[in-house]
């Protein structure tokens, strides 16, 4: 097995994944593999010079980051933890008595994304190792006309996303309704979607022959770049009679095949990250005076996501560690699953994780085959299948330069903040919906936070409560929110209604109280929303 120099993956994988801690007594570390640090029966049986990801690994913890350091020393393995930079000196001290080398993840990348970036990249060293003459050059059309050369079929190349990559265009090749479909629309047609993703396919070691009825008979064969699933090659043939013994040539072009699908998910990768990066600093106003960031692909549609609260409204300890570190987590996948779902259904996103926030931009040129709606409905329902959590998200309309853009995320995070206070149902909502109350919400903050906004009256009646133990201010608020309805206002306050009369005619004579004018009115239900409640 090819081995990498430690150097050399850290390079590969860019310093906002991983940095180096300490390179260890090593002179030149190397990697041959990746395991995760979650079994020691899996760990002890590992070769030596693999990276061992601490999953679960908290640095704070001495007693922890010493046992996965003496199981990295005993195994001769490099050490990978979530570790923000610079890292404390202590840890340091500990790390480099051990003499194991160690790498510092960035604490907001999933350990998922680590595992399958340091995989695809030790699987892309492997097979340029090998001698040139096992390699064969040009891109992926140029690699499907040779294969359909050879076997006499129509080669088709699709990613796991369902994207056809490449295929071949010799004259005169079979051809049927399924191909035809799918080479216009670049795509796995909808009806034969479930016969791409077959099981038997996608497991298989070897070629699998594939026919559905009415249609062409097949080969097909996966791609794959070490454990790494990254797309798959199909052949059609005329008919039953002219499918060849060619299972040699379709996996020797799978290999090949996988080569040019490593850098096409590179060059993919690359683009997300730094269109994530770009939709970050938009979205934190870092962009200046530079204007809109380039990653940053508009117009489009801003989408913000939170978990959504139960209707009791309870969400576990707020200060348990565990509890905010899982619900941390569960953010940071489903950036991950943003991304993933949009771009199988066609969009070009850019995803960012703000404090509790999940941000997602859909750019509006060169969309998908699905609307926004349909795509979050599917974002929600995967979510809460493959989390386990609900969650609510709220679509802006469609902008188009940076200023609406910063509207828009403050726009959402109203949103969102108020369907958390009201505890509202996980699902889809707009901004442009909810208009009333972020306005409401506007006005509320605005007179809370300015005095000169507010007649005093309602200070007054806070003042003689307090002093008095009367309950006046929320009188007042419950009959002002009920319009005026003495039935309903008694009822909500659980007192008799020529009890609520009293007040009302005792506040009007003491502060001054006109319910009679609708302007006073109006100043009086916000002055009360804001100064009473949360």
């Amino acid at each position: 097995m090819t081995a990498m120099l430690l150097e050399q993956l850290v390079v590969a994988l860019q310093d906002d994944v991983v940095s180096v801690l300490s390179e260890g007594a090593e002179a030149e570390p190397r990697v041959v593999g990746v395991e995760l640090l979650d079994s020691a029966e899996v760990v002890r049986a590992t070769a030596a010079g693999h990276l061992l990801l601490g999953v679960g690994v908290d640095i704070a913890d001495p007693g922890a980051m010493d046992a996965a350091l003496r199981t990295a020393a005993d195994t001769s393995c490099a050490l990978a933890v979530k570790c923000a930079l610079p890292a404390r000196d202590d840890l340091l001290a500990r790390i480099r008595s051990t003499g194991v080398p160690v790498l510092a993840v960035n604490p907001q990348m999933p350990w998922t994304r680590v595992q399958r970036l340091a995989t695809s990249v030790l699987a892309a060293r492997a097979v340029d190792s090998e001698p040139d003459g096992a390699r064969t050059g040009g891109d992926l059309f140029s690699l499907a006309n040779a294969v359909a050369g050879i076997v006499g079929g129509a080669v088709a190349i699709m990613d796991t996303q369902q994207i056809i990559v490449a295929y071949s265009n010799l004259p005169d090749q079979p051809i049927d309704e399924i191909r035809r479909q799918g080479i216009l629309g670049r795509r796995v047609p909808e009806d034969a979607i479930a016969d791409h993703l077959d099981r038997k396919v996608w497991t298989s070691e070897t070629v699998v022959r594939h026919q559905r009825p009415g249609s062409l008979p097949r080969m097909a064969v996966v791609i794959r770049a070490g454990e790494d699933v990254l797309g798959s090659l199909w052949a059609a043939f005329p008919d039953d009679t002219s499918v060849p013994d060619c299972g040699p040539t379709l996996q020797e072009a799978a290999r090949v095949a996988a080569l040019h699908m490593l850098a096409l998910r590179r060059q993919v990768d690359a683009e997300q990250e730094s269109r994530d990066r770009a939709l970050r600093s938009a979205l934190e106003g870092r962009s200046g005076q530079s204007g809109l960031p380039g990653g940053v692909r508009l117009p489009g549609v801003l989408v913000g996501l939170s978990e959504a609260v139960p209707a009791g409204g309870a969400t576990g300890d707020a200060g348990d560690a565990g509890v905010a570190a899982r619900r941390h987590a569960a953010l940071l996948r489903l950036v991950d699953l943003a991304v993933l779902d949009s771009r199988s259904l066609g969009y070009e996103p850019a995803a960012a994780l703000l404090g509790e926030h999940v941000y997602v931009l859909l750019p509006a040129a060169g969309s998908g085959r699905v609307s926004t709606g349909v795509l979050l409905d599917h974002l929600l329902d995967r979510a809460r299948h493959s989390l386990h959590r609900s969650f609510v998200a709220v679509g802006s309309p469609t902008v188009g330069a940076l200023s609406p853009l910063l509207r828009a995320r403050r726009d959402i995070d109203a949103a969102l903040d108020h369907l958390r206070e009201r505890c509202a149902d996980p699902g889809a909502y707009r901004t442009e919906e909810l208009r009333p109350e972020l306005v409401l919400r506007r006005l509320v903050r605005a007179v809370r936070d300015d005095g000169e906004l507010r007649t005093g009256i309602v200070e007054r009646l806070r003042a003689h409560d307090a002093e008095h133990a009367t309950e006046y201010a929320a009188t007042l608020l419950a009959y002002l929110r009920h319009f005026g309805d003495v039935v309903a206002a008694s009822g909500a306050l659980h007192i008799h209604q020529n009890t609520l009369r009293l007040r009302l005619r005792r506040a009007e004579e003491l502060f001054g109280v006109s319910l009679a004018d609708p302007t006073r009115r109006l100043l009086l239900t916000l002055e009360l929303t804001a100064l009473t409640q949360p």
